[in-house]
């Protein structure tokens, strides 16, 4: 049975009047979810699962856009010839959007939660190709996941196939099982919240600020630490992040990481100035429980995915004070 889920967000705690339209839109969000699904006898063909007793692919559940009919046959033509390995069990959690640190965390391991909820087993089933991406490997370690990878040479014949569906549609989350990631992680910090934390993205290939020296000046002058998330493993992340009370960053990636940060501490994202439509992180704030803040800043092109930033530091500055007194 389809669930239909409702939820409601809270404002911006420093939103200003003439800012409102670039979030009311999206204080209320309804979006559908699909039933786990349980197929005898599946088969995996390269990047979808087929039914032979519905004779049917589930590409609803593989797939964030739906494949037509072409595609599915040249995916049928195509693996015929390819070698079969035969498993017991497995689970599917991703689709075309999951070799990407974002939409692996708020999106394949709540996935996890939701086939457990079904006596499923561990073994998730991946593509060869993401044994190369250490947040996936370093996750799954620390919950202790062994997954089932498979390589673009062969097909898998799986006797009972767990098919979760996503757990919410982009850019919106299902909160319980986004919530329960971090207790998943074992996020039990020994005090509370103390660390600032600037997550820079000075070594990433875009959306940089172009005034990084200022920003990181900045920083410094109110003792935040400067973090390059890609230098760091996993496990550190996720330990920084549990004692962290502010965390500042442009939007990216490394915002993610504040599923990790306790409910009832702040974070500022850096955003463009006009976007209304990248609403991701101020929503995974409220599905986190955390106090949402930000500052609009001149980007290179209203594109914020491929701009680059001139951060108002003066405006900064000021919120970051607000939050010291």
């Amino acid at each position: 049975m389809v669930e239909e889920i409702t939820v409601k967000r809270s404002l911006p705690v420093n939103l200003k009047p003439e800012d409102n339209f670039l979030f009311e839109h999206a204080r209320t969000a309804t979006f559908f979810v699909l039933p786990t699904t349980i197929l005898e006898k599946a088969v995996i063909f390269q990047d979808t699962a087929f039914s032979l007793k519905d004779l049917k692919f589930y590409t609803e559940y593989t797939h964030v856009h739906e494949l037509g009919l072409l595609p599915k046959l040249k995916r049928t033509i195509t693996c015929a010839l390819k070698r079969w390995r035969k498993i017991p069990d497995g689970i599917w959690i991703k689709d075309e959007w999951s070799a990407n640190y974002f939409h692996w965390m708020t999106d394949c391991l709540p996935r996890i939660w939701k086939a457990k909820e079904f006596g499923a087993s561990d073994r998730i089933i991946l593509h060869d190709s993401f044994k190369h991406l250490a947040y996936v490997r370093e996750s799954l370690d620390l919950l202790g996941i062994i997954p089932c990878y498979f390589s673009s040479s062969e097909n898998l014949w799986v006797d009972k196939l767990v098919l979760t569906p996503r757990t919410a549609n982009f850019p919106n989350f299902n909160e319980p099982l986004t919530r329960l990631t971090r207790t998943k992680f074992g996020v039990k910090p020994t005090r509370n919240p103390f660390q600032k934390v600037y997550i820079s993205r000075k070594l990433a290939e875009k959306r940089k600020a172009h005034n990084e020296l200022d920003v990181e000046l900045l920083m410094l002058k109110h003792g935040f630490e400067i973090v390059y998330a890609e230098k760091l493993p996993l496990k550190k992340q996720i330990e920084l992040m549990a004692e962290t009370r502010i965390l500042i960053s442009l939007h990216g990636a490394a915002l993610t990481n504040m599923i990790f940060m306790q409910e009832g501490q702040h974070v500022i994202e850096l955003r463009n100035q006009g976007d209304s439509k990248n609403q991701c992180f101020f929503n995974l704030a409220s599905a986190m429980g955390l106090n949402y803040y930000y500052t609009l800043n001149h980007a290179d092109s209203p594109d914020t995915i491929i701009s680059d930033f001139t951060i108002d530091v003066a405006e900064l500055e000021s919120l970051m004070l607000s939050l010291e007194k």
